[in-house]
């Protein structure tokens, strides 16, 4: 019997991923090149610089800095693609991204096993997959969700980490997440409240978590000779200047409490574009500008309420509240997105929320179905639409 459990433990995520690797690469089966910076950076990177001169110039989020171009993100992304560069020069981001997309299902399932059933974890890791806005990050693989992407890759294998009592590469892992989104950074609040009481391993866990400071600083010095500059503002102020709609809301400045509302919205009721002649819809698809998960993920709703049954589940929701708030204060809820990209910031907490409070049962499934199936039209409907 052991030998079967164990035999079950490596074939269900290695099915998940396969099986999730092929309807990505599938679904979108002629890869896109464009919007690559993470790309771009990386080749720079190899040869020990972060400049990036042959960034295109039609290239948003692009800054020039005593006559060299630049981009804002952080490089966590870039370290990354270090290997598939080096092994095919003329990779695409988005490849990388349904690889990379694929395997955050099986490590989700990895995860969600601490917390649940094999089964509930099967499901939930194809809700995941499926019918959540992880879906569209992982296969359009352009720049901004490519980061989402691999971010989660990095979190989720940091949490593992964590649960393995492996608390230095967790923290390392940690690192590399927060080095590819600075949001989750807040993440570690996790980390710390499951910690808090074991001193000796909290210290073992910020010690891994530590490497994310010179990194950083050590970029921002080596591209602005600042270490506290990244150049987010500079870009905001070239968002601001155009004439490019990327965002349904006012501008109330970079970061202000006025933009949370917007956020909101766009996170949970926001809908779909529909068009009505005569009191029938003609049209209807998925917003640039987002959809909120009361249809694009409703099974996500059950996470909402702070109901908190033990330490793992109010550390998880805290987490995610706390890593939500950069988001919810930017300027733009997203752009030419399908659902609200924004959330992958901090799902994996709420996966964690979800797998602790999710019963097997035909209300759930039901749930869980819609969720899927709704992704999937978003996602024909975002390749249909360019984006």
């Amino acid at each position: 019997m052991k030998v079967v459990f164990k035999f079950l433990h490596i074939l269900v995520p290695v099915l998940l991923f396969i099986g999730t690797f092929l309807i990505y690469k599938n679904i979108y089966s002629e890869p896109r090149n464009w919007y690559d910076h993470y790309l771009y950076l990386t080749k720079s990177i190899i040869v020990g610089k972060v400049d990036i001169p042959d960034l295109p110039s039609f290239y948003h989020d692009k800054i020039e800095f005593e006559g060299r171009n630049y981009i804002p993100f952080p490089p966590g992304a870039s370290f990354l693609l270090v290997p598939f560069v080096l092994l095919k020069n003329d990779i695409t981001q988005q490849v990388v991204s349904i690889l990379i997309g694929a395997l955050n299902v099986s490590l989700i399932y990895f995860l969600l096993m601490h917390f649940t059933s094999r089964i509930n974890s099967v499901l939930l890791s194809l809700f995941f997959a499926f019918g959540t806005v992880a879906f569209w990050s992982s296969i359009v693989g352009t720049t901004w969700f490519f980061a989402h992407t691999v971010a989660i890759f990095f979190i989720l294998i940091s949490l593992i980490f964590h649960f393995k009592k492996l608390h230095f590469i967790s923290g390392v892992f940690f690192a590399l997440a927060a080095l590819t989104r600075i949001p989750i950074i807040l993440a570690g609040l996790f980390f710390l409240l499951e910690l808090l009481k074991q001193k000796k391993k909290l210290a073992i866990f910020l010690l891994g978590a530590f490497v994310f400071v010179p990194i950083y600083l050590g970029y921002n010095w080596m591209r602005f000779g600042n270490v506290f500059e990244n150049g987010y503002k500079q870009v905001y102020q070239q968002y601001k200047d155009s004439s490019l709609k990327y965002s349904t809301g006012n501008n109330f400045g970079y970061f202000n409490i006025k933009n949370v509302p917007l956020h909101l919205y766009t996170f949970l009721v926001m809908p779909p574009d529909v068009k009505i002649l005569d009191g029938n819809i003609t049209d209807l698809k998925p917003s640039p500008f987002g959809m909120g998960i009361i249809f694009t993920s409703p099974l996500l709703l059950l996470v909402l309420w702070p109901k908190f049954k033990n330490k793992i589940e109010r550390s998880s929701y805290l987490s995610a509240i706390l890593c939500s708030l950069p988001g919810l204060l930017h300027y733009s809820q997203g752009w030419v997105q399908f659902g609200y990209r924004f959330v992958l910031d901090f799902i994996v907490f709420l996966m964690i929320v979800l797998s602790l409070r999710f019963k097997l049962n035909i209300f759930n499934l039901a749930l869980i179905i819609i969720s899927v199936i709704v992704n999937f039209w978003g996602v024909l409907w975002a390749i249909q639409l360019g984006w």
